[in-house]
């Protein structure tokens, strides 16, 4: 097991949500003074790398290439090529295939070097495996000197395995919350007032399905968003629920337990009571024909497809929001865009740093100047910009202090949607100016209640239920899913035909092992 801390004082939680601010639309601080330097990190000035071998690293990161990029990352290997003498070629795995391809990739005997990663993201799966090469203290000071001085010490911690750091996190507070987006026009148009819950969302879909032909209410798509109503129902079910049962361990293994009773099992999320209900309701809203029938295969996400005029109605993340709300108003105004609060008082969460980051390939040829452009990229001023804004002048343009504004090609290379996420930097991200028009007062309600689940920074040694993990992950990409959507025309049958599989593939045994390391994690924090 991963060393693990003690409990975050109260004033480091106080930090946290005040930090939380620069991810929810507030400018962050540009402060650099005001970034903690790395515990332990006692390097007087190491020799400068040698450099004098031009090299060419290979990055992976998650989602579709954006239409500019190749000229983003022009400009950003040429002056990786003037300070490092290296250049990046950069390769994407998309949201509807990474989460069977990530995994190959290191087995293929391709030569590689760096890949976007996280908690969600086989952080731990590959870090247990050595897929990844070990980042020590030494390395950090002499290859990556601007984050071995700027790294937040609780993000060095949290990305420790067996006392090993195999991951750069990003360094930034962040709390997700989602949002409901809507087409005020047909909001007005059909007498609806909001938008803003489970069932107005209900109200309003019905309507659409009812009325609007040529509209899908929700036009649910990729891999990446095809979840995203079960969750919103399932988080509110359990959050509701007396036993406040949250999800624990890897999205494999579908698995939960209760956050207030350490003698609870941890259980698949089948076998817990508000399953049955949530599906019955998924079902229903698919049989209302709240989205495609070809939603399995939809390989558009749902806020895609909204921005495309598809659809009445898009969930999302805020940050999603915060960089298509712009978009999407100045290229319709007459739809009246709309966006509300989805999380309906359940509590958003506020991030481990793990939820983001980079790491190297364990079999990379030049795992130092791998972590060299990576620090640039992350504390490069010019770099990070670029990386996470596209061209200053053609895809954005600054506005004060710590906001930018979206300029006509922002569709080109969004804000923040290069999948960027891993390098973020408290110290030099904006926001988006003339923005979501509520999202401050979103913001006050989400910063009043957002909260570090009892297992945020649990992570699970999967050493000893390897197959079995592998044989469940083929289960959550079929069984799981069609359930997710309400594909089904028994609930009951079906979650036990579900149930049974789970059985066979040697679920049991993932629990118990769960169940044993959730309780070392208890006495340990």
């Amino acid at each position: 097991m991963r060393k693990h801390f003690k409990k975050l004082s109260l004033l480091l939680v106080l930090a946290l949500l005040l930090g939380a601010l620069g991810a929810c639309g507030q400018p962050a601080s540009s402060a650099p003074a005001s970034v903690p330097a790395s515990a332990g990190s006692t390097a007087a000035g190491p020799e400068k790398p040698d450099t004098s071998e031009p090299v060419t690293l290979t990055m992976y990161l998650i989602g579709d290439r954006p239409v500019d990029n190749d000229e983003v990352f022009a400009k950003i290997n040429e002056k990786l090529k003037a300070e490092i003498n290296a250049t990046i070629d950069l390769k994407f795995m998309s949201w509807g295939e990474y989460e069977q391809k990530y995994p190959l990739i290191f087995a293929s005997g391709e030569d590689w070097d760096i890949i976007y990663t996280a908690d969600w993201c086989f952080y731990n799966a590959q870090a247990t495996k050595q897929g990844f090469w070990e980042i020590t203290q030494q390395a950090l000071d002499t290859y990556a000197p601007m984050t071995a001085q700027t790294i937040y010490p609780e993000a060095w911690e949290q990305a420790k395995v067996d006392g090993k750091v195999y991951m750069l996190p990003m360094n930034y507070k962040e709390i997700t919350a989602y949002v409901y987006m809507a087409r005020g026009d047909l909001m007005d148009k059909y007498g609806i007032q909001s938008v803003a819950s489970l069932d107005e969302a209900e109200a309003y879909m019905d309507a659409i399905a009812k009325n609007e032909p040529t509209l899908i209410p929700l036009d649910v798509g990729s891999d990446y968003d095809k979840l995203f109503i079960f969750d919103r129902m399932w988080n509110k079910a359990n959050w509701e629920s007396p036993e406040k049962v949250v999800g624990i361990g890897p999205w494999q293994a579908m698995s939960s337990v209760s956050e207030l009773d350490d003698a609870a099992p941890v259980k698949g999320n089948a076998d817990q009571p508000e399953f049955l209900n949530v599906v019955t309701r998924l079902k229903d809203w698919r049989d209302r024909g709240f989205w495609s029938k070809n939603a399995v295969v939809n390989t558009q996400n749902n806020t895609e497809s909204f921005q495309a005029g598809k659809s009445a109605l898009a969930l999302m993340n805020v940050n999603t929001a915060k960089s298509v709300y712009a978009q999407i108003t100045a290229e319709h105004p007459e739809w009246d865009v709309r966006v509300f609060d989805a999380q309906e008082d359940v509590p958003p969460v506020l991030n481990s740093f793990l939820a983001n980051g980079m790491s190297i390939f364990s079999k990379s040829k030049h795992p130092e100047r791998a972590l060299m452009a990576l620090d640039y990229l992350r504390n490069d001023p010019e770099i990070n910009s670029l990386f996470c804004y596209g061209i200053e002048g053609k895809h954005w343009q600054a506005s004060g202090d710590g906001a930018l504004v979206s300029l006509a090609d922002s569709s080109n290379y969004p804000y923040d949607g290069n999948c960027n996420w891993g390098v973020r930097n408290d110290a030099t991200w904006r926001v988006v100016e003339g923005g979501i028009p509520n999202l401050t007062e979103m913001n006050k309600a989400w910063q009043a209640s957002a909260r570090s689940g009892r297992y945020q920074t649990f992570v699970f040694n999967d050493a000893n239920v390897k197959n079995e993990i592998a044989a469940m992950g083929e289960i959550f990409n079929t069984d799981y899913k069609l359930l997710g959507l309400g594909f089904t025309d028994d609930p009951a049958a079906d979650i036990a035909k579900l149930q049974t599989k789970l059985q066979a593939a040697g679920a049991d045994k993932v629990y118990a092992e769960l169940q044993k390391q959730a309780l070392e994690f208890i006495q340990n924090s």
